[in-house]
């Protein structure tokens, strides 16, 4: 999704509205993270330009991603519902202003920050597949932070417990 300079100078009041659908398959933002694909993104919301140089984006994103089974690998679908603002700038700005995107060649390209806030909102981990089915083989077992805990002392601690120490 791009927008030019020339767009926001035609719009009344400079206020874009955005309902757009979009999906995303591959891109390098998406190969280095846990996301992999984005089937289906429904992008709401408005670009409002301040009539000189900055443009502020307010964008509400629901849709559906693709993550891998923590335990599996399999694929599985997550829906996600959150929101993005950001601030693009068609003028240079000082070094302390990271916080603003300056756009180049007058086009601000509404990607980059739709796949970083989808991103985000992947889950760290996530499985589907009951406990009773988690791998397991030979003096091994896939463990959850759920199971409870048994207290077992370290063999090489164990010997301690045979001195009798006289706490008076």
């Amino acid at each position: 999704m791009k927008f030019t300079k020339t767009d926001f100078q035609n719009a009344e009041n400079g206020v874009l509205h955005i309902d757009e659908w979009i999906a995303v398959e591959e891109n390098d933002f998406l190969r280095h993270s846990q996301v992999k694909s984005i089937p289906e993104v429904h992008i709401t919301g408005t670009l409002q330009f301040d009539q000189s140089s900055l443009v502020f984006s307010d964008l509400e994103l629901d849709g559906v991603m693709i993550v891998p089974d923590s335990i599996t690998l399999e694929d599985l679908e997550v829906t996600f519902d959150t929101t993005s603002q950001s601030t693009y700038s068609f003028d240079p700005v000082n070094q302390d202003d990271d916080e603003i995107i300056v756009v180049k060649k007058d086009t601000i390209d509404l990607n980059p920050e739709i796949l970083q806030a989808v991103i985000y909102e992947a889950p760290m981990n996530i499985t589907r597949c009951p406990r009773s089915e988690y791998p397991k083989g030979d003096g091994w077992q896939v463990l959850s932070d759920q199971d409870p805990k048994e207290e077992t002392i370290d063999p090489r601690w164990e010997k301690l417990n045979e001195f009798k120490l006289d706490d008076n």
